[in-house]
């Protein structure tokens, strides 16, 4: 039996574990553990990998982890691949994917896709940059998930209030332009090696602009294949820019029903029934086989 470790936090271990039912299928264990449980020994002789100091031998390693336990989980890939582990969503991708900058960054250098301006924090931006990038303005945290942090501001006066008395943590921020959605809603399609193979639409709350699930915003599941190709080709082109072969693409429509990435998560969901009811197991069971084919490539 061959063995894959995810490399997070145990918080979500629903979502892991219903991958590892699928695994079963295939005669593939499944292992959960926070990076800083695994400890490394190494000699001139060998490298010894334990798990809460029991020995582990995984045969392929994804990186799964965020905020505290992304650069430990980022040092552990690299010895990974130094033993000849192979490794998916590896320190880069998750780091990339983590900081949106970054990932917006790497979206808009990619000719196929339509991102949104963004302009970084660093510094007090004047009123005429701000307004190249044209208000309504979204400032977001450049680290965050699930819709936390958002704000919007309608002017510059409104935006430099908001500046002064936060200027020590605006550096953490990032403005892109707030884009009006078509009905106020948009997709989150799920893609799996570079292929789109689930999507649900969010709204939000009470009309909000927000549509995050984790932020009280509500999905219903749309087939992919009743979606644009547009949406579709743009979420996998994303992937692909992203080096994200399992991620999750935020994409909307604008009121002229052109479509755009909002932003992209490369440790999304997995058990999306947990979120939305009546939702399928597909995620879970695509993924189990993604693993599987890498698994037997490197056999």
């Amino acid at each position: 039996m061959k063995t894959v470790l995810f490399l997070s936090d145990y918080e979500n271990q629903i979502e892991f574990d219903a991958v590892f039912e699928q695994l079963i299928s295939y005669d593939i264990k499944g292992v959960l553990a926070k990076p800083r449980d695994i400890t490394i020994f190494y000699d001139s002789h060998k490298t010894e990998v334990l798990f809460l100091n029991q020995p582990l031998q995984p045969d392929l390693v994804i990186g799964y982890a965020f905020e505290g336990d992304l650069l430990p989980a980022i040092r552990l890939m690299e010895i990974f691949k130094s033993m000849g582990v192979q490794v998916i969503n590896d320190g880069i991708t998750l780091f990339n994917g983590q900081h949106k900058d970054v990932a917006s960054a790497w979206l808009s250098s990619n000719p196929d896709i339509r991102h949104l301006p963004y302009l970084t924090l660093n510094n007090a931006p004047s009123e005429a940059k701000l307004n190249e990038i044209g208000f309504p303005v979204v400032v977001k945290p450049t680290n965050s998930s699930g819709g936390k942090g958002l704000m919007r501001f309608d002017n510059y006066q409104a935006f430099n209030q908001w500046y002064n008395e936060n200027s020590t943590h605006a550096v953490h921020y990032y403005a892109q332009p707030y884009i009006p959605k078509l009905d106020n809603k948009d997709f989150r399609i799920v893609v799996v090696n570079y292929k789109a193979c689930y999507a649900y639409q969010r709204t939000g709350y009470n009309d909000s602009w927000i549509t995050n699930l984790c932020s009280n915003g509500s999905g219903v599941i749309f087939e992919v294949c009743d979606l644009s190709i547009n949406l579709i080709n743009m979420s996998e082109a994303a992937a692909k820019a992203s080096s994200a072969p399992f991620c999750g693409v935020d994409i909307a429509l604008d009121e002229n029903n052109n479509p755009f990435i909002i932003e992209i998560n490369t440790c999304p969901a997995i058990k999306i029934s947990h979120y939305i009811n009546g939702a399928s197991d597909q995620v879970e069971r695509a993924f189990a086989s993604f693993i599987n084919q890498q698994l037997t490539k490197v056999s």
